[in-house]
């Protein structure tokens, strides 16, 4: 349930960084970058809290973050694929 969540919060994290970015005026170029190292960070973030909080092994952490982290970067190569001009 908790990757669910975060996956979901992602993915909503994604929709407001693209949605706010291009009301500012940034590219989405830049955007997407952004997104993927904040991201990045919050994934590593969340995994190391769960080897220490929840006593995970490493393998469980991983695993879980490479579906945690790829959900909503795939999602943003197929919307930057959709939207391409």
């Amino acid at each position: 349930m908790h990757t669910t969540i975060i996956t979901t919060f992602g993915l909503i994290l994604l929709a407001l960084m693209l949605f706010i970015g291009n009301k500012l005026g940034f590219s989405q170029q830049t955007l997407s970058y952004s997104f993927v190292a904040l991201w990045l960070a919050l994934t590593v973030i969340n995994g190391a809290a769960g080897m220490v909080t929840a006593n995970q092994p490493l393998a469980t952490e991983l695993a879980v973050g490479c579906v945690v982290f790829g959900v909503p970067v795939v999602a943003l190569v197929l919307f930057l694929m959709l939207t391409r001009t």
